[in-house]
């Protein structure tokens, strides 16, 4: 297994880039510290604490409330956006994203491209690192320059000389290693699974797997969402149909901008439209060339939009689409059967070979079809 970590900061900072550079902590009030910047760390500010001990740390930082949701949501984004790097993409909101780059034809190509991916949805130059397993990748990766790959083949002597603070335990269990002399991963991979498990249960026996670079967890592959959707709540009622055009547009427009980084196509369109008397209608319909672009959805929509004869006020818009297609399997129509299309295509290499020589026309050979990569599918 060779695992490329990318690591940023908590998504939920990712939402304020215009504040990078600054001390940011964000948490509720009266609740603890969900996240924070790297320039609050030196003023002892940490995950965990309390909100007003972090205020009295650093009173300088910039404090925000957390956004679970719109992280949720740029977690998706940039799921979307690697899926088509490696077979197993995981990304966790805390601003870690793994890629399972085993068995990839040009691993350093994907890391490039998820280095670049990831500074364009996160706005910052991500950490990365490469170790035979997650738990290393992570450790290496923040040992990592900013836009730098720190390279592991070795994950046994690499977690050697490191702290057990890296490993995911509470602050009891850290404080009984310390009792046991236990201060670096190599004194803990010395000993025996079931001995650590006796003093610190379950938890113990992980615990020496990890710092033996055995790397016991998996990583939870992502699967493109069927679905998605986008809304608009208006302030006030509203019956001028060209300001429901021009809402439609920006709707149609983000929902592209969604497609464009799943790699995906709509293949079945819905607007729903909601009255001030609480009433709401519909439309719908399935299309046959599944749709991506901002102008193809807007094109449909714009024209019901029209036609739409509302009887009251309209609070509220909705445009869903219900049933998402990859767009890699758009192209498989070119060479379907018995519609014309396969002679075109026919047609279209002919006069590639005569302007350009024989050799500019390629025989693919069935590969890896069931692969996310392109570049796997077919040799």
């Amino acid at each position: 297994m060779r695992i490329c970590c990318g690591l940023t900061n908590h998504l939920e900072l990712a939402r304020r880039p215009d504040l990078y550079g600054n001390p940011v902590v964000v948490g509720h009030w009266e609740e603890h510290v969900v996240a924070l910047s790297e320039e609050a760390m030196p003023f002892g500010v940490m995950p965990g604490m309390a909100l007003r001990q972090a205020e009295h740390l650093c009173p300088q930082a910039t404090f925000l409330p957390p956004d679970p949701e719109a992280a949720a949501h740029l977690r998706e984004l940039i799921s979307s956006a690697l899926y088509d790097l490696a077979p197993t993409v995981e990304v966790r909101v805390e601003g870690i994203a793994w890629l399972d780059v085993s068995g990839v034809p040009k691993p350093g190509e994907s890391i490039r491209e998820a280095r670049r991916r990831l500074k364009t949805a996160i706005g910052r130059e991500p950490r990365l690192g490469l170790a035979p397993g997650p738990f290393s990748a992570r450790l290496a990766a923040a040992r990592a320059r900013p836009g730098r790959l720190v390279q592991v083949d070795n994950a046994s002597e690499f977690l050697a000389p490191l702290s057990p603070h890296e490993l995911p335990l509470d602050a009891e269990q850290l404080e009984r290693l310390d009792l046991l002399g236990l201060r670096t991963l190599g004194a803990l991979a010395a000993m025996g699974p079931r001995e650590l498990e006796s003093q610190l249960g379950r938890a113990g026996r992980h615990a020496v797997l990890l710092a033996r670079g055995l790397e016991p967890d998996e990583l939870t592959p992502w699967r493109p969402p069927l679905f998605t959707s986008a809304h608009r709540q208006f302030d006030s009622s509203v019956e001028d149909r060209e300001a429901l055009l021009f809402v439609a547009r920006a709707l149609c427009g983000d929902l592209a901008e969604e497609l464009g980084l799943r790699g995906a196509g709509a293949k079945s369109i819905r607007v729903r439209l909601f009255f001030e008397d609480g009433s709401q209608e519909r439309r719908d319909s399935v299309v046959r060339h599944p749709l991506s672009s901002a102008a193809e959805l807007f094109g449909l929509i714009g024209s019901w939009i029209k036609e739409w004869q509302p009887h009251a006020p309209i609070t509220e818009m909705w445009i869903e689409l219900p049933v998402l297609e990859s767009a890699g399997r758009r192209q498989l129509r070119l060479w379907a059967g018995g519609d014309g299309n396969g002679e075109e295509v026919a047609a279209a290499l002919e006069r590639l070979q005569e302007r350009h020589g024989d050799e500019v026309v390629y025989m693919p050979r069935p590969h890896l079809l069931s692969s996310p990569l392109p570049s796997q599918r077919f040799a």
